[in-house]
């Protein structure tokens, strides 16, 4: 079995290579700098090769020519040292560019892991903002609708209350 890892030399790759290893995988470790890991301890299971998750064309080459059974994406930035455009670049960008290549190459299994930044404080709406942006609804849109009961405006302001602010209702 083959797994592909973006990011495979970074901190958990390093440990998560010689792992794999054990268990008799064949892997492909795909970064940006690839020698600040030296896997020649582990022979020819491992093979690490120069890419950049944040271009496309980088990461179908390289997982074409892996051929994987498995995809795993270690490549992110941690924290928010970074300007908001690069982090973009490796933590945004470069996942959806590792989940479609794994599309296209008909792999099955992706495992990721997410900076830090996934554990950020979460803002949401008080209820009585909820409710606020319900009575500004237009009047158009609550004449469509005369049967809305009460407790049915209710339980609409308590889910709104639960979305970030990004969000829009469904």
């Amino acid at each position: 079995m083959t797994t592909f890892i973006a990011g495979g030399t970074g901190f958990i790759g390093r440990r998560l290579v010689p792992l794999l290893a054990q268990r008799g995988e064949q892997i492909v470790c795909m970064d940006m700098n690839p020698q600040t890991a030296d896997y020649a301890a582990l022979g020819k299971q491992v093979r690490v090769v120069r890419g950049d998750v944040s271009q496309f064309d980088d990461v179908m080459a390289r997982m074409t020519e892996a051929k994987p059974d498995r995809v795993v994406n270690l490549a992110y930035y941690i924290g928010s040292d970074h300007p908001p455009h690069v982090a973009f670049k490796l933590n945004i960008l470069g996942m959806d560019n590792v989940f479609e290549a794994a599309r296209l190459a008909g792999c099955s299994r992706i495992a990721y892991a997410s900076s830090l930044a996934g554990n950020a404080e979460q803002k949401f709406r008080t209820r009585s903002s909820a409710r606020s942006i319900m009575s500004s609804a237009s009047p158009t849109r609550r004449a469509a609708s005369p049967s809305a009961s009460p407790t049915r405006t209710r339980c609409a302001a308590r889910s709104m209350s639960t979305r970030s602010p990004r969000s829009s209702p469904a």
